[in-house]
């Protein structure tokens, strides 16, 4: 009897431990799982601090991106703006260059044609102051080209010869003597020092005697011819 009594008290007992291991075991399952989750809701709650951290520095990257745009912008449109300046500068300076230089051609082509006027007037005014001395060596010419001895013969020769060499000289100036006798009477070139009675219809207003020759170089008269008209 007490055999048995003991017995199912150990049986009991027995059963009673098994309930509490299997209690224990419970526990520790609803503990490991409990662990779990809040491992995994640890690990979540970092991702998520994580993507706002990184959506955050995107956000400032993104503002620090868009603020070296607008700086990258404003600095091309610096450089724009000083380079025009100075495509306008350097567009006035040639400018001015071309409008000096096209002064100083004008200013040697002017002082050239000064020069030449200068030298061509000298020349001018040379030969006329010597026209006299031409005009008293044709009339000695005239004088002794019929001497009947050798040596006014010689002296006449020698007078032509000088004639004839400043005509030549004339003739390379381009300076030549003005045509009026028997020629009609032109103001332009004839100076009418004296009058005559035509003795007909044509010989009106015609140059019947030089008396002192006329030169001219081209269009430029040197010296008026002295004339004598018939009217």
């Amino acid at each position: 009897m007490k055999l048995k009594q003991r017995k199912r008290e150990m049986e009991r007992d027995g059963m009673d431990k098994e309930k509490k291991q299997q209690e224990m075991c419970d526990n520790c399952e609803a503990f490991d799982r409990n662990k779990a989750h809040e491992k995994l809701d640890d690990q979540q709650q970092t991702q998520d601090q994580q993507e706002q951290s990184t959506d955050s520095c995107c956000k400032d990257e993104g503002s620090c991106c868009q603020d070296e745009a607008n700086e990258d912008k404003e600095t091309i449109d610096e450089l724009k703006e000083k380079l025009a300046e100075a495509e306008k500068k350097c567009n006035e300076y040639l400018e001015m260059a071309r409008r000096i230089q096209a002064d100083f051609e004008n200013y040697k082509k002017r002082n050239k044609t000064a020069m030449s006027d200068a030298y061509r007037d000298g020349s001018l005014e040379t030969i006329e102051a010597l026209l006299p001395v031409l005009d008293n060596l044709e009339r000695a010419f005239e004088s002794s080209k019929n001497s009947k001895t050798d040596e006014g013969k010689a002296i006449s020769k020698g007078i032509e010869m000088v004639i004839k060499q400043f005509v030549d000289i004339m003739a390379k100036m381009d300076i030549e003597e003005i045509e009026a006798l028997d020629k009609p009477f032109d103001p332009t070139y004839h100076n009418a020092v004296a009058q005559v009675e035509a003795e007909n219809e044509e010989q009106k207003n015609m140059v019947v005697e030089v008396l002192q020759k006329g030169y001219k170089q081209k269009d430029r008269v040197i010296r008026y011819s002295m004339v004598k008209v018939a009217i």
